[in-house]
């Protein structure tokens, strides 16, 4: 049994079964026998052992790789390429970290164009360190935000710099070494040599800023190369790649358009004289350069007004032209551009959402079909083997690690026959619940146990029944809109400084306890395990003890003056009181719209991710390009309208004054003020450019993509209005076996929704193509609800608004 496990570990380790012998220790009370063994006597069995250790193991990544989009022909049967791999995604949790890490270091780290060689170890205040020579430093506006020391910086650049190539140089190594002789890319080298080269890049410059210290950086292109590298953004790239071609036909026609009544304009008006309210009749309209910017600015903003005012005065005429104008670019090219956007990326996401449900299936499938080679069972999977794939599975910190007892609960509510063997088909539902996390807590309190009479009395038995149907939350709901009152005469008072009265002080201390004695009633009905299983719950119990601290300090300290404690915890009472919103829950247009924007919110992040790189990079370019450039004594600025409307605080002297100009460039999709100004002020010819760059790659293509995913993903959500939300049958029977014990199980998806949307959609549709073919399937659950933790509800006695949403029967019949 030593030889067999020793072999066992030594071939997991080197992958390789013909070694001839083996030499171990065993070790036996003091002794240490030395034993040799011959591969000749036991090479069936090692075999054996290897066959079903490998088999599982590739199983687990393939599972793994499918849950993540992703569908490998085949893999490497060396063990050791399964250890890189592990090796490869907890990397890619620290690079993961490592950018989180970046981003914050290029927000707090000092700007290129500010003293970097005084203090470089040292802390340094902004204001001192960021200055112009004869300038006031009044006139400097930063953010306010503290800068790490330029020394402490750079190392700190380093360490996440070789944090990041670590996690691409063991992607390229398996790749190399194991995936290359399978003839299969699991992991691009083109991508990786890309990275890789961010991260020489971002060396050299780190090496350059120490010896030269120069007013110009170029880590911020690496920094934003890494960003590129996020599974997000390439797939939104793949995305922006398809629908290009119709953006480009429609932005042709549209600058077509502009230059053609640019022509026209400047024919008409550039050597008309005259003035209409002290400015030229012929403003913006002198040169075929100033009228294509006027013309620009008029079709892509809402300034049309200011350019057209003048010429409109003079000859009201001209109003027809630029009628017709409005009405082509604004009214039509501008809304035919979203429109084209959102046909686009709905055919996109149509196609690659039937293309990754299909790839998950297919990969579901191999993996059961793997398992199920290696193990030797058949057509089925036993517990023991499901378990043992389990543990295998956990393994990847790619993976969330499923504790054993969780994986008992799936697999008993998966095998509802009890035969201890699972088909495919009941693997595949294991695959939609494998992302829930489950717990169970008993429903009745430490009261019931150690006092009975008291848990037994009339009394009780009423109190029992106000706090689990819900009608003891509805009187405390009326004491938090009398609280909300009080809340409202406190704040009147203090706008008019007048003095509060002692009933009033008293009566915050007095609701504070009113708060304390709730929790204390819930807590004598409901187990604390229980009552802490919902997480307005939890905010509740926490905002209570510390609303209550807040009015106790407020008594104590009262005597010897006003403290801004209580202050700040107003803000908390505030919070509590948003309680008093659970109440529209009963209002079902109310709810499924508030369901329906945290839908949007959780879907979004991969089209947001892109819009945060893309302003990442312009704000860290233009910090670069136009730092310390913007301040109210600058002759340059004179007369600009920047200056006029005192627009200094909206400049490029941090990376936080600037992420604030894009994001104004952004929401008003092109502002002319900072191009102008910048004109006006750098000395880098056209670099004014960047807006217009910004203005067709930010807000043209990437915001107006977010405004078509939110449409369709609103589409998407509207057809479920009015439709019941399923329940997930497979756990109705485990939820019944627990509830006869005395237990209440809990359970929530902990992992990433868009995944277990995805593998429920791909079962229903299987379980629909069986149904259709006659091959009946006893029924599985398959629905996938939204909400807050199934068998938590509002304790009312059932399992309200579950996580888990549709089940019905899979199949009809049997075999």
């Amino acid at each position: 049994q030593h030889a067999q496990l020793a072999l066992g570990e030594c071939a997991r380790r080197d992958g390789q079964l013909a070694l001839r012998s083996i030499v171990f220790d065993c070790i036996r009370g003091e002794r240490t026998v030395l034993v040799l063994v011959r591969m000749s006597k036991i090479t069936p069995l090692l075999n054996k052992h290897d066959k079903r250790t490998i088999g599982i193991a590739k199983a687990a990544w393939k599972l793994e790789d499918a849950l993540n989009d992703r569908l490998v022909d085949s893999y490497p049967s060396d063990l050791n390429a399964r250890d890189l791999h592990f090796q490869c995604a907890q990397a890619n949790k620290e690079y993961s970290n490592a950018l989180l890490a970046m981003i914050f270091l290029t927000i707090v780290e000092t700007p290129a164009w500010c003293d970097n060689t005084s203090n470089f170890f040292s802390y340094m205040d902004p204001d001192k360190r960021c200055t112009v020579p004869g300038v006031s430093q009044d006139e400097i506006l930063l953010s306010n935000l503290p800068y790490i020391a330029p020394g402490w910086g750079i190392v700190v650049e380093v360490v996440l710099v070789f944090i990041i190539a670590r996690k691409l140089l063991l992607e390229r190594k398996l790749q190399i070494r194991y995936f290359d002789k399978l003839s299969i890319e699991y992991n691009n080298l083109s991508v990786i040599s890309f990275g890789l080269f961010c991260c020489v890049l971002e060396l050299l410059d780190c090496g350059i800023f120490v010896i030269v210290r120069p007013r110009f950086r170029f880590a911020f292109l690496a920094r934003t190369g890494y960003l590129l590298l996020l599974p997000a953004v390439r797939r939104l790239a793949h995305c922006i790649s398809a629908v290009i071609g119709e953006f480009l036909s429609i932005a042709a026609f549209y600058a077509g358009t502009i230059v053609f009544f640019a022509w026209i304009a400047v024919v008409m008006f550039d050597d008309m004289e005259g003035l209409v309210n002290g400015e030229p009749v012929n403003k913006g309209f002198d040169s075929f350069r100033t009228t294509l910017n006027t013309m620009f600015i008029a079709g892509s903003t809402d300034e049309f007004v200011e350019c057209f005012l003048p010429t409109y005065t003079a000859h009201r005429a001209s109003g027809l032209l630029w009628l017709v104008f409005l009405i082509i670019v604004q009214v039509l090219l501008l809304n035919l551009v979203l429109d084209t956007l959102v046909a686009a990326y709905t055919r996109y996401a149509e196609a690659t959402e039937e293309s990754n449900s299909k790839e998950a299936v297919e990969g579901i499938k191999e993996a059961f079909k793997t398992v199920s080679e290696a193990s030797n069972e058949g057509d089925g999977m036993t517990r023991d083997t499901f378990l043992e794939f389990v543990r295998e599975l956990s393994k990847s910190p790619a993976m969330r690690k499923i504790p054993e007892q969780n994986a008992e609960i799936v697999f008993r509510a998966v095998d509802k026959d009890g035969s201890g063997a699972i088909d495919w088909l009941e693997f595949f539902n294991i695959c939609g619940v494998i992302q829930y996390d489950f717990w169970t807590t008993k429903e009745d309190s430490l009261v019931k146990e150690h006092l009975p009479a008291l848990w037994n009395s009339a009394p009780f038995g009423t109190l029992k029944g106000y706090v689990r149907m819900g009608s003891f939350d509805t009187f405390m709901n009326w004491v938090l809109m009398v609280n909300l009152v009080l809340v409202i005469c406190e704040s009147v008072y203090d706008l008019n400084d007048w003095p509060e009265t002692t009933a009033m002080e008293n009566l915050e201390l007095s609701f504070s306890l009113v708060y304390v004695t709730e929790v204390g009633i819930k807590l004598c009905v409901w187990d604390f395990w229980f009552y802490w299983s919902l997480r307005s719950n939890q905010f509740d119990f926490i905002t209570t003890w510390m609303l209550l601290a807040s009015s106790v300090l407020d008594e104590l300290v009262s005597a010897n003056g006003a403290t801004n404690a209580k202050r700040y915890m107003n803000i908390l009472r505030l919070l509590r009181l948003l309680r008093v919103l659970k109440q529209l829950k009963g209002v079902k247009k109310v709810q499924m719209m508030v369901e329906t924007i945290i839908n949007i919110v959780c879907a979004s992040k991969n089209i947001m991710t892109l819009l945060g790189v893309v302003t990442f990079f312009f704000s860290t370019l233009s910090v670069q390009l136009w730092g310390g450039m913007l301040y109210k004594s600058n002759p340059r600025l004179e007369e600009t309208e920047y200056s006029e409307k005192g627009l200094f605080v909206l400049n490029f002297n941090d990376f936080g004054t600037a992420f604030g100009v894009w994001v104004v460039s952004l929401l008003c999709e092109y502002v002319p003020v900072f191009p102008d100004v910048i004109s006006k002020t750098s000395n880098i010819p056209g670099s004014w450019l960047v807006f217009l760059l910004f203005y067709i790659g930010g807000v043209s293509i990437v915001f107006e993509l977010v405004k078509a995913f939110t449409i369709e993903a609103f589409l998407e959500l509207h057809k479920k209005w009015g439709h019941p939300e399923e329940e997930f049958e497979t756990l109705k029977d485990i939820e019944k076996c627990f509830a006869e014990s005395g237990l209440h199980l809990h359970s929530r998806v902990v992992g990433d929704m868009g995944v277990h949307e995805k593998i429920m959609k791909a079962l229903e549709e299987l379980e629909e193509k069986c149904a259709e073919e006659g091959h009946g399937h006893h029924g599985h659950g398959n629905g996938h609800g939204h909400g807050g933790e199934h068998g938590g509800g509002e304790h009312g006695g059932a399992h309200g608004g579950g996580e888990h949403g549709g089940g019905h029967d899979g199949g009809h019949g049997g075999h």
